[in-house]
């Protein structure tokens, strides 16, 4: 968010005259690809088809906490990362947690007998056209990305480990029920 702030008020309003015109525009790209999934931000839409053709929307998602998840079933943390996940998520009701699950693949077969193979029976999507926005929206530069939306969509957390999201969903949980 600093980051953000800075390129927005000095640099690219010319605040920054040290800065060549190659590297200003790097920086200024860079701001623009991250506001989007800023922390207290409410999470850009993603509306995707699930495993049945269904149109699936995130804000459509209702639920306490929702876990965004993009991941490819080729990519090894992801294989490593998913079954993780899936433990907390069983963990959970639907009314708390919910997972929407992002297939960042190509491969229809590869992702389908993978949510099979491990019973994901959270909400998986995909996009083998492309048509999709999300990669931009959420900054994909790799795979597993997890992140933390609360019951109005807004980032908690972001780009966090399975493990770290599971201390942090016990957390927030226990809060919650104290409160």
């Amino acid at each position: 968010a600093v980051f953000v702030h800075l390129v927005e008020h000095h640099y690219a309003n010319g605040r920054a005259d040290w800065v060549s015109e190659e590297n200003m525009t790097k920086i200024v790209q860079r701001a623009r690809q991250i506001k989007p999934t800023l922390l207290g931000k409410v999470a850009p839409q993603i509306q995707l088809k699930d495993v049945d053709g269904k149109e699936r929307r995130l804000h459509n998602v209702s639920a306490d906490y929702t876990v965004v998840y993009i991941w490819d079933p080729d990519c090894g943390h992801c294989k490593k990362a998913t079954p993780k996940l899936k433990k907390i998520y069983d963990q959970y009701d639907r009314e708390t947690l919910e997972v929407f699950a992002v297939n960042n693949a190509l491969e229809e077969d590869k992702w389908l007998k993978f949510i099979d193979k491990h019973n994901l029976n959270w909400i998986n999507v995909a996009d083998f056209e492309m048509e999709g926005r999300y990669r931009a929206y959420y900054d994909v530069r790799s795979t597993p990305m997890v992140f933390l939306l609360d019951e109005n969509k807004e980032i908690l957390a972001k780009k966090i480990s399975v493990e770290q999201l599971d201390d942090l969903l016990k957390r927030m949980t226990s809060q919650k029920s104290k409160s």
